[in-house]
């Protein structure tokens, strides 16, 4: 591994110096390839035999179908790479489907969790008055306060960022339409001179959080998750019962178990195929004379993982193995964040230089996808490049894309009642990059959403949750 960095910083010195460019250039894609695969074996090796009990232990119809895709997954590496052969671009895309699909249903996951926030929120806010447990005074002017010191108490502006999003997702929305539209509008110009994907992006979200826009498959694809949206989008919330309350709360917990449960199986299985593909993107280009006992130990656990007729015997093996593997996932980990590293700058120096050469084009298009995969971003889509702004947003851009995304929520804020818009204005504005210019903006804020709420119930659950935000419980 030292020598793999010690000829990276050589390599990339004669890529700038222009010694040899071209085939400087990929010499230091072969290394960086050749350190994503390593560290997706290693990283794979301690993760597979993870998923295959997890896989053992489910108990729905989710079982054979995650089960295909491991076979897959596993036919694709031991006819390939763990047999020394080559990888061929029908393999690639057979794994590459399978992660769609995953990524596919993770979408529809997302989306029924981001209908149950948006309904116990409502849910919670009507908790108290249905129990009869109101607060007699809650002193909005002291709770303000307890907000802004424990905001402000952090030094790290991205924790006070975090700490100020919290507590706007729960305190009462007591402000126009215009003024919701306008804060998303500041929010949006951050955007400018970016590549419009990303504001586009961004938009998308806020219209899937909102459930403005829902994935194919949301309606139908889970029938029991969706009854229960159905049943949660039309009660009346004006004029619900403790009953009523009682069996949607039920419902909805319910409804969460299932969906982690599932996430939890999807996650895994995600993280297992994004180092499969890695492993697949790399295998043609391996420079194995920087590979090191490492990677031959994590090839024969996985090898072993796909042989195992029974992988809790197999297991038994596994131990010897495992103790080499102490601390090389952390070692692969700091070699190839040294060599990607300078992908970003390599890329975007040199790319049009070499844009008609095929073997660069194509190595460069491969390693920006294996970048991605190794990201914290599991269902990060892997075609989009926003490494260099081809296309930047523009005012004319951002005025179509406002006017587009308030339409939108005009039409959705239409048809709900006042509890789901404040609801769902709740879970928008924490979404947004925090919109005030000072601290005094801040406190006035908290100060003006406590005492602006005249209903007593959700002032008492908003203070009771805010109170728990404060305390950690």
């Amino acid at each position: 591994m030292e020598n793999m960095e010690k000829d990276v910083k050589i390599t990339v010195t004669d890529i700038k110096a222009d010694r040899d460019r071209k085939a400087n250039l990929i010499k230091y894609q072969d290394i960086l390839a050749t350190a994503f695969g390593n560290y997706a074996a290693i990283k794979l090796s301690l993760n597979f035999f993870t998923l295959k009990e997890m896989v053992n232990d489910i108990d729905s119809e989710r079982k054979p179908e995650i089960e295909g895709y491991i076979k897959d997954i596993e036919t694709a590496l031991h006819d390939t790479v763990l047999s020394d052969k080559e990888v061929s671009a029908a393999i690639i895309e057979k794994i590459s489907a399978i992660r769609d699909a995953v990524t596919a249903k993770m979408k529809i996951f997302t989306s029924y969790t981001d209908a149950l926030q948006i309904y116990d929120h409502i849910l919670d806010r009507k908790k108290p008055l249905l129990t009869n447990d109101l607060e007699e005074y809650v002193d909005t002017d002291a709770l303000a306060e307890e907000m802004f010191n424990f905001v402000f108490a952090d030094k790290d502006k991205v924790m006070v960022n975090t700490k100020i999003q919290e507590f706007i997702a729960e305190l009462p929305v007591r402000m126009t339409k215009q003024r919701f539209y306008d804060i998303m509008s500041t929010s949006l110009n951050i955007y400018k001179g970016g590549e419009k994907s990303a504001v586009r992006s961004f938009a998308d979200t806020l219209l899937d959080a909102a459930l403005i826009t829902k994935p194919e498959g949301f309606t139908d694809l889970y029938p029991d998750l969706y009854k229960v949206y159905d049943e949660l989008s039309h009660a009346d919330y004006k004029e619900i019962t403790v009953d009523q309350f009682e069996e949607l709360s039920d419902k909805m917990y319910k409804a969460t178990e299932d969906i982690n449960e599932a996430v939890t199986d999807y996650l895994m299985l995600e993280e297992v195929i994004n180092d499969a593909l890695i492993i697949l993107y790399t295998g043609n280009k391996l420079k194995k004379e920087y590979l090191g006992e490492e990677y031959k130990t994590a090839s024969i656990i996985i090898n072993k993982i796909i042989e195992a007729d029974d992988i809790y015997k197999a297991a038994e093996e596994f131990d010897p193995l495992f103790v080499k593997l102490e601390g090389a996932q952390e070692n692969a980990y700091s070699t190839l964040s040294f060599i990607d590293g300078k992908l970003d700058e390599i890329y975007k120096d040199y790319r049009d230089e070499f844009a008609d050469n095929k073997e660069i084009a194509d190595a460069f298009s491969l390693l920006l996808k294996c970048d991605k995969l190794t990201s914290t971003s599991l269902f990060i889509n892997l075609d989009e490049d926003v490494t260099v702004i081809l296309d930047p947003t523009d005012d004319d851009y951002l005025a179509e894309l406002k006017e587009e995304l308030f339409a939108e929520f005009d039409k959705r804020f239409a048809d709900i009642s006042k509890f789901e818009k404040r609801s769902i204005m709740s879970k928008v504005l924490s979404m947004m990059p925090v919109f005030f210019n000072t601290q005094q903006e801040i406190k006035d804020y908290f100060e003006y959403a406590l005492s602006g709420c005249g209903d007593d119930s959700e002032l008492t659950a908003c203070s009771r949750i805010i109170e728990g935000i404060i305390s950690g419980n």
